[in-house]
Formats: structure tokens, C-alpha cells, sequence
């Protein structure tokens, strides 16, 4: 009871302060009444403390909800866009119908090269490039209108027939919600990039009905941060983005897949051929696709067209395409549905699997707004369904159907061209609802990842990011990063211990500091290995250390840094070697060794110094 009451007293209380704050400012502050309300917000945001882990979850939740309801309402704009579009034009004679589904495309891509020149004022953004580079350079910050005018372009041009997706438009929509609401409290950078990437993971959990794909995105792809800090919160957007459009959607999988199953043993290295097919077809698919749009920045360049007509111009060679093979269009997965059920004939896959990246190419290339996550998955069905027919023509009654290969195919090369393996696979398991073929999609999947890797380095965000100057890698942005030397973070004030030293005099001073990682030299001040909390443990567990050296009980594989290394490489090395957080400095010549960089120190450090190159244009004007 007294502990109930002294907590109305602390409400009460703060309640005052918080009005004593805006009194204080109303009676003396110099200033317009903007400023005034800005200043009042602030003192209440503190009052709050929204920062903290427990009422964080709850902006998570509203974020989640917030990008559940736009992605309800941006998949119902681009399905009544399209359905009137096209349905009026199937409704008119022959030549005219064909005419008009050619224009459609034009229309639309008129419409966002209008909006983007004269509403925007911009250039349309790099859609994933453009976030992961906010995470990476401008610590979450993402334009608070971006999500406006990002939803607006994508629903226009994707439902009038451009070959763009929607599941990446809304995730960035998602993102820049939970960017801008991250913003608006004055969260910390740490707090923006989480709020961030709930915002990206329920988008993409809404839009596929796959909230543990939306989660692995944000975290591998998006954040690349796995802490359990930033897990609970992507969590909880996700499922909750997923609830609420599932009340609105309904909760069917997003494709209609039959059972399929691995028939055979065999059947694995079939799969794995697979994978490799879509592992070079995925770098077919980033090369076909910035071939294309680098060529529309020329011709624009060369012929001085002006910025707003070339979306149109693309539109318009797109439609072309489309009027004659409706599987190319973005907003359909007919072609996908058919191709899973074996049913798409082979010149229809042969057609969509060369046509889909030219398609992307022109459309968003061009100017106009969709994601690469649907042509991914139509190219990949193509190839998996021309493979499995194949196959079931040469080894007959030993292989699945075709569309079992369809399904794999369009995970594998989507996972070839995102670099994401994981995400995809959980993905396709939620979005299908097949258990059994989860083992032929983990393998071809990760296959065709690793080949398009090492086929070609660039992934579909990374090509472009690089081409601005900004390598991303582990969840930092490594063309900062790799300028930076650790001798800048170094630190010579340390404990050391030689490897004659023995383990009582070690556990008197484990006791005695709060240090838990200790390096050890020889005689020549040679780094030989370090005694980390797991030896300590260890030792202090059994007990029995009379007689032992430090050489006995200390780690010799311990990764190190060298006076020529670079941030970057340190910041790697914490991120992967998550058992240490201190990394001994060691010189090239000698091997005697110069300092420690510690964990906290490197990512600080870091940090500073992306405030200094992050402050140049905002995101959001993208």
C-alpha cells in the first residue's frame, strides 16, 4: 500500500515538473510558438523516459502497427489501380486494347517522374541501398516524409503496370516509419536504427505473411546486428505488423504451392546444380539490371532529357514487353503460381526468365519505384521450372515435379541476388507452408549464394552503394572504416603478463581489477597468447592451478591486429569473434607487442567519425 501510494506521489510529482517546465518557458521564452511546443515536447519526452527497454517495445508495437495498416492500404491501392487500368483496357476493341496496355506503363511512369521532379524536388534513392546506407552513414536518420512519398511512387508505377515488386517499396516504407518515428522522440542513433529496422521487418512480414523472414531481413541484411537489444523489439514489430494484416488479408500463404517433397537422395545434387544455375543467373539478373539503368543516364545525359520524362520512356518500352507477355507485369504472381503447379509451358519460363530483369531494368531503371524482390522470384521459378522439366525428361520416377524445382529456383536465385540465404529460406517456408522441401531450398539456396559471390562481389544493394563510395559489410560501413588506423584507438595502458608468470599471481589480479581479458608476452615482448573471463572460469571452477604458468591455461589462437591494420579490420574481427572484446596490436617486423584496441573504444571512435561524413545530405531527400 505505501509502495503504491510513494509511486502516485513520483507520478504526481513529475507531472508538476513537467508543467513548471512549460510555465518556465512560456514567461521566458524569446521565440515563436513552434519553438515553444518543440521545447514543451522535449520536457516531455524526458518526463516519459520512452528510452528505456520496456517502454520501448511499446513504440515498436505502434511502429509495427503503423506499417501493418500502410502496407493493408498500399496492397489494396496497387490491386484496385490495376484491376481498373487493365480491366477497362481488356474491355475495349482489340488494337485499341493492346494500344492502351502499351500506355499504361508510360502513364504511370509520367506520373512518378512528375512527382519526383516537381513534389520531391529529388532524384528517386537506390530503395534497400538507400536504408542500409542510413544505417550505415547517417545513424537511421531517413527523411520523415520519405515514407509519403515513397508509398505514392511505388503504388502508381507498380499498378500501372511497371516490373518492379512491391515487397521492397513497402519495407522501406517501414523503415522510414520507424526512422522518422525514431526522430520525432529523440531517440539515440542506437534507438533510430532499431526502430528502423522494425519498421522494415513488418513491413516485409505484411506484405509476404512471413514475420520470422521480416525479422531475419531487418537483423542480416538491414542492421547486420544480432544483439538481443535489437531482437526484441524487430520481433515484436514484425508480429505485430504480420497480425494485423493477416486480419485484413487473411492468413493463406502467399503462394498456393501442391506437397512437394524430396523424392530421393539422388535428387540433392540435382539441387545443388541448381543452385549453381541460379547463383550465375543471379549475377546475370545485377549486371542485365544496372546495364540497363546506366544506359538510361547516359542517353539522358547525351540528349538532355529532362529527368522527369525518362520514367515515361522507360514505361513505355516496358509496356511493349508486357502487352504481349502478362506474366512480365510487377503486380501479378500468376506466372510464379502457374510455374509452381508445373503448368507454365516452356516458352513462357524461357520468356519471363530473359525478359524479367529487362523489364525490372526499364521500369525502375528508368526512374520509377518498385523492389527487386519479386522479379528475383519470377526468374528463379523460371529457371527452376525449365530445370525440373528437364531433369524429369532425363531421369523419369526418380525426381520431383517441376514445380518442387520452380519453388527452389526461386528461392536459390533470389538468395543469389540479396546475399541473404537465410532470410530466403525462411521466407519461402512461411510463404508456402512446406516443411518438407526445406532441405532442397537450405541447400540450393546457400550454394547459389555462395556462387554468385564468388562469381561477382556486388550484391543488388552493394553495387551501388559502392559506386557512391560507401563499402557496407558486418553492419558498418567499411570505405570510412578501412581509412582510420588502429593505431588512431590504440591503447598502451594495459595488463600484461609474461608466460613464465604463475596462474596465483594471474587470479590476485583478476581479482583485484575489473579487467577480464589479459595478454601475455614472452621474454622478447613477443605477444604469444591471451587469458580471457572463459580460462579464468575455468580456472576458478577446478581449482586446481598450484604449480601452473600462465602459458599453461592461456589461448594461443588469438586473432590479432598489426601496426599496418586498419579499423575496419578490427571492427570485423569484434563483430564475427564475439568471445573477445579486446584485440592485441602487434608490430609487422618485431612481433612485440604495441597496445590493445578495446571493443567499446573502436565502435565509439567509429561512430565520431560517421558523424563527421553522415552530415552531408539527409536521406530522406532521396
Amino acid at each position: 500500500m505505501k509502495r503504491s501510494d510513494n509511486g502516485r506521489r513520483n507520478w504526481k510529482r513529475n507531472l508538476r515538473v513537467f508543467f513548471y517546465a512549460v510555465l518556465r518557458k512560456s514567461r521566458y521564452l524569446k521565440g515563436n510558438h513552434r519553438t515553444f511546443f518543440r521545447l514543451s515536447l522535449d520536457a516531455l519526452l524526458v518526463q516519459l523516459n520512452l528510452n528505456q527497454d520496456f517502454p520501448f517495445l511499446f513504440i515498436a508495437i505502434f511502429v509495427g502497427l503503423t506499417t501493418g495498416y500502410v502496407a493493408v492500404m498500399f496492397h489494396d491501392a496497387i490491386l484496385w489501380l490495376s484491376s481498373y487500368l487493365f480491366g477497362t483496357a481488356e474491355l475495349l476493341p482489340g488494337s485499341w486494347s493492346y494500344l492502351l496496355l502499351a500506355f499504361i506503363p508510360a502513364f504511370g511512369g509520367l506520373l512518378v517522374g512528375l512527382y519526383n521532379a516537381f513534389v520531391v524536388k529529388a532524384r528517386p534513392g537506390h530503395g534497400l541501398a538507400s536504408v542500409i546506407k542510413a544505417v550505415a552513414q547517417n545513424n537511421g536518420r531517413i527523411g520523415r516524409n520519405h515514407w509519403i512519398h515513397k508509398t505514392f511512387t511505388s503504388v502508381i508505377s507498380i499498378g500501372t503496370g511497371g516490373g518492379g515488386g512491391r515487397e521492397a517499396p513497402i519495407l522501406q516504407v517501414g523503415a522510414a516509419i520507424g526512422s522518422a518515428v525514431g526522430q520525432a522522440l529523440k531517440f539515440s542513433p542506437d534507438r533510430t536504427r532499431t526502430l528502423l529496422g522494425c519498421g522494415a521487418a513488418a513491413g516485409l512480414a505484411a506484405v509476404f505473411n512471413a514475420p520470422i523472414g521480416g525479422v531475419m531481413f531487418a537483423i542480416e541484411v538491414i542492421l547486420g546486428d544480432f544483439s538481443v537489444k535489437t531482437f526484441s523489439p524487430i520481433v515484436v514489430a514484425a508480429v505485430v505488423g504480420t497480425v494485423l494484416s493477416r486480419s485484413f488479408l487473411g492468413s493463406s500463404p502467399t503462394f498456393q504451392v501442391p506437397p512437394y517433397t524430396l523424392v530421393s537422395n539422388y535428387e540433392l545434387p540435382l539441387y545443388f546444380i541448381l543452385g549453381v544455375l541460379a547463383g550465375l543467373s543471379a549475377v546475370l539478373f545485377i549486371k542485365t539490371y544496372y546495364s540497363i539503368e546506366e544506359w538510361f543516364a547516359r542517353i539522358e545525359k547525351r540528349f538532355g532529357i529532362p529527368v522527369w520524362a525518362m520514367p515515361a520512356i522507360g514505361g513505355l518500352a516496358c509496356g511493349l514487353l508486357c502487352m504481349w507477355l502478362p506474366g512480365l507485369y510487377g503486380y501479378s504472381y500468376a506466372v510464379v503460381d502457374s510455374a509452381l503447379r508445373g503448368e507454365e509451358p516452356w516458352t513462357g519460363m524461357i520468356s519471363v526468365y530473359l525478359l524479367k530483369p529487362v523489364v525490372a531494368g526499364l521500369s525502375v531503371g528508368s526512374g520509377g519505384s518498385g523492389g527487386m524482390f519479386a522479379p528475383a522470384m519470377k526468374m528463379g521459378a523460371m529457371l527452376g521450372g525449365m530445370f525440373g522439366k528437364l531433369v524429369n525428361m532425363v531421369v523419369p520416377g526418380m525426381t520431383a515435379a517441376s514445380g518442387a524445382y520452380a519453388l527452389v529456383g526461386m528461392g536459390a536465385l533470389t538468395a543469389g541476388i540479396m546475399r541473404a540465404p537465410m532470410t530466403v529460406i525462411l521466407i519461402l517456408f512461411e510463404v508456402t507452408g512446406q516443411y518438407e522441401i526445406v532441405l532442397p531450398i537450405m541447400f540450393a539456396a546457400v550454394t547459389a549464394a555462395l556462387i554468385a559471390r564468388l562469381a561477382y562481389r556486388h550484391s543488388m544493394e552493394t553495387y551501388v552503394l559502392e559506386k557512391e563510395g560507401v563499402r557496407v559489410g558486418y553492419g558498418i560501413a567499411l570505405s570510412v572504416a578501412e581509412s582510420i588506423s588502429v593505431l588512431d584507438v590504440m591503447r598502451t595502458d594495459f595488463i600484461r603478463f609474461n608466460d613464465v608468470t604463475r596462474v596465483e599471481k594471474v587470479l590476485e589480479v583478476f581479482h583485484s581489477t575489473p579487467e577480464s581479458n589479459f595478454l601475455v608476452t614472452n621474454d622478447e615482448n613477443q605477444f604469444v597468447g591471451m587469458i580471457r573471463l572463459e580460462e579464468m572460469s575455468i580456472i576458478l571452477r577446478d581449482g586446481m592451478f598450484a604449480g601452473l604458468i600462465a602459458e599453461d591455461v592461456m589461448k594461443k589462437e588469438v586473432p590479432v591486429l598489426y601496426d599496418s591494420s586498419k579499423l575496419d579490420e578490427a571492427l570485423k574481427f569484434f563483430e564475427v569473434a564475439d568471445y573477445t572484446n579486446v584485440l592485441p596490436v602487434i608490430s609487422k617486423r618485431s612481433g612485440k607487442l604495441l597496445g590493445i584496441v578495446r571493443q567499446e573504444e573502436a565502435f565509439s571512435y567509429y561512430r565520431k567519425q560517421m558523424n563527421l561524413y553522415g552530415s552531408d545530405r539527409p536521406e530522406g531527400a532521396r
